[in-house]
């Protein structure tokens, strides 16, 4: 049923407050080196899919946005920060063809490490950039202005596109274009493979000195979290080739130059893990006994080691979400793949009080989840200092940056992320395109002198880029 905004003296969302909430500038804070996006008003939009038709309003957005509870969406559809049509409608009006559904929210995001975006080459068409780690490229999941492409084209006061991508955690080489015709052209550069990709790694245990070729066939296990695995059943054609630069006997590690040949996600990380040499800090692949299993066998053991979940679905429901309440303790934790956003200068004794009460009754300890990552912990404490303990490490709160009294997430607990989780030892260190050379320079994890000299030149060292 819709219900009258006369009668109930409340306001709907109008088409020109959703534009404007698409227009308005950010507000950043940069605090202990990490850069953070004040919380601030944002309408997300979308028309009603069709495997939605006919069905609750309530049940809809409880089923397939899990951010909340069903108790937050009720007072939302009842106050009018969810419409449909611009209007008020009641939790059980049935969802038709074409109804436009707006939510008003208090839109936190994850903060990034803050770096200046190093350029590598720049002209009338092409930008060429060192991507930092810890920051997405673009808009995606709970991300929109602490991104890549939104940094550059605030300092370069124009419209700019991107034509490939690097994971978050990963730093190096992204192409970025002025304008969208020569995005498309390099774009079919990249999907047709005509494009030279050098990578850096890190990597566990004493790698090959003569190299290896791998070509084991990649398959996407969950497509909606990015996690693959190699199966010569049902993969995709994939060919990495690797040569060994460094192995430091006391680290047991080794600094390996990557060659894909294809491009399929996570293709390098994917066959390092699967020839017993993951990425050393690699959040997802760096449990060796993972690469060698079946993907039913992986999948399972993936879900039940990261998320405690008995099905593959909740998995992908968890990621989708991004940020969730955690039962029990109220706790989100951000680190590696953890994005934390908001909270209190210090937990106030309430929150203190409660974190101890409910985690000494909890069996097996909650899911720390924050930003598009797990943490999990048996232990969870509060200091005299007002620190969260961790399994014994310990983590700060957030200060808060805003507040909506309507915002649940604005009565979360969100800690500090921990810098050693924001990145992966992984670089895209050089790229050869369209006759051109761009290379990127190494990142503060490799040392120079873990560079032979036979490979100087490739990677341009102790020569101007």
């Amino acid at each position: 049923a819709v219900v009258s905004t006369q009668s109930t003296g409340k306001r709907c969302l109008t088409v020109q407050e959703m534009i404007e909430s698409e227009e308005q500038k950010p507000e950043f804070k940069v605090i202990d080196g990490l850069r953070y996006v004040v919380p601030y008003q944002f309408i997300l939009r979308t028309y009603a899919k069709k495997r939605w038709f006919d069905q609750k309003i309530l049940d809809v957005l409880v089923r397939e946005f899990q951010a909340y509870p069903a108790t937050y969406y009720q007072s939302a559809l009842e106050s009018g920060r969810i419409t449909v049509n611009e209007k008020i409608v009641s939790d059980d009006y049935l969802l038709r063809d074409h109804d436009f559904i707006a939510h008003r929210v208090h839109r936190h995001e994850p903060p990034v490490i803050d770096q200046q975006i190093e350029i590598i080459s720049e002209d009338e068409e092409v930008l060429v950039v060192n991507k930092p780690s810890s920051i997405p490229i673009h808009t995606t999941g709970r991300y929109r202005h602490n991104t890549l492409l939104k940094q550059l084209e605030a300092s370069h006061a124009q419209k700019l596109y991107t034509c490939h991508r690097l994971d978050r955690l990963t730093s190096g080489i992204i192409v970025v274009l002025k304008n969208s015709h020569k995005a498309k052209d390099y774009g079919q550069l990249f999907r047709e493979q005509k494009v030279r990709k050098t990578y850096l790694a890190l990597c566990d245990g004493e790698f090959p000195s003569e190299g290896l070729s791998c070509s084991e066939p990649i398959l996407q296990v969950s497509h909606k979290l990015g996690i693959n695995k190699v199966d010569f059943e049902n993969g995709k054609a994939a060919h990495t080739d690797f040569k060994r630069l460094h192995y430091d006997a006391e680290k047991n590690a080794s600094l390996v130059l990557c060659l894909p040949h294809t491009g399929k996600m996570h293709q390098i990380r994917v066959h390092l893990a699967h020839h017993g040499h993951p990425i050393t800090n690699d959040p997802i692949y760096s449990r060796e006994n993972w690469a060698r299993k079946s993907t039913e066998e992986f999948s399972a053991e993936l879900t039940e080691v990261l998320f405690k979940k008995d099905d593959i679905s909740d998995l992908i429901k968890l990621r989708d979400r991004e940020t969730s309440q955690v039962p029990s303790a109220n706790l989100c934790v951000s680190s590696a793949a953890r994005s934390p956003e908001d909270g209190s200068t210090t937990p106030s004794d309430v929150q203190s009080e409660t974190l101890r009460t409910e985690n000494s009754s909890v069996s097996p300890a909650p899911n720390l989840v924050s930003g598009d990552g797990i943490k999990q912990a048996k232990n969870i404490s509060v200091t005299p200092g007002g620190k969260f303990s961790l399994d014994g490490k310990l983590y700060e709160q957030i200060p808060r940056l805003s507040y909506d009294e309507d915002c649940p997430e604005c009565n979360w607990v969100r800690l500090v992320p921990d810098r050693a989780d924001m990145f992966i030892f992984l670089h895209a260190v050089r790229y050869e395109l369209d006759d051109k050379v761009f290379v990127a320079p190494l990142p503060q994890w490799c040392p120079e002198k873990w560079i032979p000299s036979e490979f100087h030149d490739l990677l341009r060292i102790g020569k101007s880029s």
